[in-house]
C-alpha cells in the first residue's frame, strides 16, 4: 500500500473547481464583471453575450482600470484590493471581495483582457486560456476595461453539458443586468444580445424613473414609494399596489447594503406583508433596499455572494414587514419620482495606485457618490449608525409613509392620486348607481369605476373585527331571547371543539343538549337579527378539517370566513343612501384596495379606454 494518499490538487484543478462554486452559468459570470465594474466607478457598462453567453460574455466600462502588473495579479485567485486582513470581512462596502471572480472565469474559459487607467499612454491586452496566460502585450483603446469570455467552459465538458437551452440562458443574463440596473440607477447600462440591442439604460435620477425604463409606464404606474426603518434598519424602494399582481415572485427584487441577494427571510417578510391583499399564487412587483451596519449582515456566506446571514434577523424582518404594511394601509397617494438616485462624480476619489477597473482587484469602494462626498455601495443606501440613517428627498409623515402633497415633488404625486396609478377617494366620485345589482358604478375625470360592493364590505368588516380583536375582543351584541341550533349528530362533538374559535369570533354560545347550541348573543357589526344566520354559515363553512386549524393562520382564515359572510352580497340592490355610506366605510378603511381574500375591490375603465371603442 502507498504510504502517500493525500496530495495537492494541482492549481488549474483547484481554479476549476472554485470555478464551479462562482461560475454557475454564464449569467454568474455577468453578475461578477458587472459588479468588479461597478466597484471600480463605472458610469457607463456594456453587456454582450452571444448563444446564451457559452459561446461570448463581454463586459466593458469606464472605470479606473488596472496599470500593467495588477492586471496580470488580478488573474491569480484570491486576488483583491477590497479587503487586506480578517478584520475586513466584518465590515464590507464592496460588492466584491473574495478575488475569485476573474480567475475562475480565466480558468473555464478562452478570456481576454484589456484595461487602460487614465493617466496611461496606452493600455494592456492579456490572453488567457485556461487559466494560462498566452500572450501579454500593449493595446490602444480609450479607458476603462473591457473583458471578453469566449467558449465558457471548453475544458469542462461536464459542466457545459448543464446549461440550459441559449434562449433560457439568454434569459437569465438580461435577469442578472435589470437587477444590477436597479440597484444602481445612476449608471448607464447597455445589453446586447447575438448583436441586437436589448436594454439601452440612461443614466437615471431616480429609482422610479430606472424602474419605468425596465418596465415601462403601466407597470411604474403601478407602484408606491416606500421608505422607513428604525433599530439601525434603513427601508427603501417601491412597491406596487395591491391591485397590480404578477403569476410569479420574478418581480420581487431584494438587496442588503446595495448588493442584490435573494433572501428568504426578506421575501418571506414581502409576502406577508402582502396578506389579505392579493389571491393565493399572486405576487406583487417590489424593489426593496436595505441598509444596514455593516457589522449585522455576514455577506461571506455564499461562493456567488447571492446570500447573506443577519445579525438580527428578528429585526429586519419585522422592519420590512412594518414599513411595507404601514405603506400599503394607504394607497391613495401614487409614487413619485422621489427616491433619488446618487450621481457618480466626474473623478471618484480613489487611493493612488494599485486600483483595478472590471476586475477582481478593483478599488476598495469605487462607488456612487453625492456631491457632499458621502459615498453609498453601487449606489445604494449610506451605511450609517442609526442615528444618522437618511430620510428619503421628500419627508414623510411620521410613519405613515404618505407623500405631504406640499413637499418637492408632491403636486406630481398629487396629479395621479386618483388617475394612472393611486387609489381614489371613492366617496368623492360622482355615483352612477349600481350594475347587476352587485356592482356599485362610480365616475371620475379619468374615467370609469366599478366596485364590487361585496369585496368592498367584505374589506370593511374584515378591519372592524380585526380592530376590535387588537383592542381585546369581539365586541358582542346580547339578544333579549337566547336562539337555539340543532346540530347535526355527526358533526356535533367536532363543533363542540370549535366552541372556543367560535366565541373568540364574538358568538355568545353554551352548549344545550349534546346536538344543540345555545346563541345568546353575536358579533355587534352584523347585528342580532342576523345571529343565527351567521352562526349557521360559519359552522357549515368551517369544516371539519377548519374546525381543527390552529395558530395565528388559521383564526385569520376563520376572521376572512366570518368577514365574508357576514358581508353584502352580490343580488341586494342599495339604496343611494346605503351605497355612499359604504363608499365613506372603505375610504375610511386601510387596505382597502381588496377583499381580505385578495380580490380586487375596484376595476378601472380609462376614458382613453372607452373613447377608443367607441372609436373616438
Amino acid at each position: 500500500m502507498a504510504d502517500r494518499v493525500i496530495h495537492i490538487l494541482p492549481e488549474q484543478v483547484a481554479s476549476q473547481i472554485a470555478a464551479g462554486e462562482v461560475v454557475e452559468r454564464p449569467a454568474s459570470a455577468v453578475k461578477e464583471l458587472i459588479e468588479n465594474s461597478l466597484d471600480a466607478g463605472a458610469r457607463h457598462i456594456t453587456v454582450e453575450v452571444a448563444g446564451g453567453g457559452a459561446e461570448l460574455i463581454a463586459v466593458g466600462d469606464d472605470g479606473c482600470a488596472m496599470s500593467p502588473h495588477d492586471a496580470l495579479l488580478s488573474l491569480r485567485r484570491h486576488a483583491t484590493s477590497k479587503i487586506r486582513d480578517a478584520s475586513d470581512l466584518v465590515a464590507i462596502r464592496s460588492l466584491g471581495f473574495r478575488g475569485e471572480a476573474l480567475a475562475s472565469i480565466a480558468s473555464v474559459s478562452r478570456l481576454e483582457l484589456r484595461t487602460r487607467r487614465g493617466e496611461d499612454l496606452s493600455g494592456t491586452h492579456l490572453s488567457v486560456v485556461g487559466g494560462d496566460v498566452v500572450s501579454h502585450a500593449e493595446c490602444a483603446m480609450a479607458p476603462g476595461t473591457r473583458i471578453e469570455a469566449r467558449e465558457l467552459f471548453f475544458n469542462t465538458p461536464a459542466r457545459l453539458k448543464f446549461l440550459k437551452s441559449p434562449a433560457a440562458e439568454q434569459a437569465a443574463v438580461i435577469e442578472v443586468v435589470q437587477r444590477l440596473a436597479l440597484s444602481c440607477p445612476a449608471v448607464a447600462f447597455e445589453l446586447r444580445v447575438d448583436g441586437r440591442t436589448v436594454l439601452d439604460l440612461a443614466p437615471a435620477t431616480a429609482l422610479m424613473e430606472r424602474f419605468r425604463q425596465l418596465y415601462g409606464n403601466k407597470t411604474a404606474a403601478g407602484m408606491l414609494a416606500v421608505a422607513g426603518g428604525g433599530d439601525g434598519v434603513r427601508i427603501e424602494g417601491l412597491a406596487s399596489l395591491s391591485q397590480q399582481s404578477f403569476p410569479t415572485a420574478r418581480m420581487l427584487y431584494t438587496f442588503v447594503n446595495g448588493r442584490a441577494v435573494r433572501d428568504r427571510l426578506m421575501i418571506r417578510a414581502i409576502t406577508n406583508a402582502y396578506a389579505t391583499l392579493m389571491p393565493r399564487g399572486r405576487y406583487p412587483a417590489v424593489v426593496l433596499f436595505i441598509g444596514l451596519r455593516p457589522h449585522d449582515v455576514d455577506v461571506n456566506v455564499h461562493p456567488m455572494k447571492a446570500e447573506v446571514r443577519f445579525r438580527r434577523a428578528g429585526t429586519v424582518f419585522e422592519t420590512i414587514y412594518r414599513v411595507l404594511r404601514q405603506r400599503l394601509a394607504d394607497q391613495t397617494q401614487a409614487a413619485s419620482d422621489v427616491l433619488s438616485a446618487p450621481t457618480a462624480p466626474a473623478a471618484p476619489p480613489y487611493p493612488s495606485g494599485g486600483e483595478a477597473g472590471g476586475a477582481s482587484v478593483s478599488a476598495p469602494l469605487a462607488a456612487q457618490c453625492t456631491p457632499s462626498g458621502d459615498r453609498h455601495p453601487a449606489g445604494a443606501l449610506k451605511l450609517v449608525l442609526e442615528s444618522e440613517v437618511p430620510r428619503p428627498a421628500v419627508q414623510q409623515q411620521s410613519l405613515g409613509l404618505g407623500w405631504p402633497s406640499g413637499a418637492a415633488n408632491g403636486a406630481a404625486s398629487a396629479e395621479r392620486t386618483a388617475g394612472e396609478a393611486g387609489v381614489p377617494i371613492y366617496s368623492r366620485l360622482r355615483s352612477l348607481g349600481q350594475l347587476f345589482a352587485g356592482y356599485i358604478a362610480l365616475e371620475d375625470d379619468e374615467g370609469l369605476l366599478l366596485v364590487d360592493q361585496h369585496a368592498a364590505h367584505e374589506r370593511v368588516t374584515f378591519e372592524r373585527l380585526k380592530a376590535q380583536l387588537e383592542r381585546g375582543a369581539v365586541e358582542v351584541q346580547a339578544h333579549l331571547v337566547p336562539e337555539t341550533l340543532e346540530l347535526n349528530a355527526a358533526r356535533a362533538a367536532q363543533v363542540h371543539a370549535a366552541l372556543p374559535k367560535l366565541r373568540a369570533l364574538g358568538f355568545d354560545i353554551e352548549p344545550f343538549g349534546p346536538a344543540t347550541l345555545l346563541l345568546k348573543g353575536t358579533p355587534a357589526v352584523f347585528g342580532a337579527e342576523r345571529g343565527l344566520g351567521l352562526l349557521t354559515d360559519m359552522i357549515d363553512a368551517m369544516g371539519e378539517s377548519a374546525a381543527r386549524m390552529g395558530g395565528e393562520d388559521g383564526f385569520e382564515a376563520l376572521l376572512k370566513q366570518l368577514a365574508c359572510h357576514g358581508s353584502v352580497r352580490v343580488g341586494r340592490i342599495l339604496s343611494e343612501a346605503e351605497i355612499q355610506a359604504l363608499l365613506a366605510d372603505l375610504d375610511r378603511t386601510p387596505f382597502k384596495t381588496n377583499c381580505p381574500h385578495g380580490r380586487p375591490v375596484h376595476i378601472r375603465f380609462a376614458r382613453g379606454q372607452i373613447e377608443r371603442m367607441f372609436r373616438r
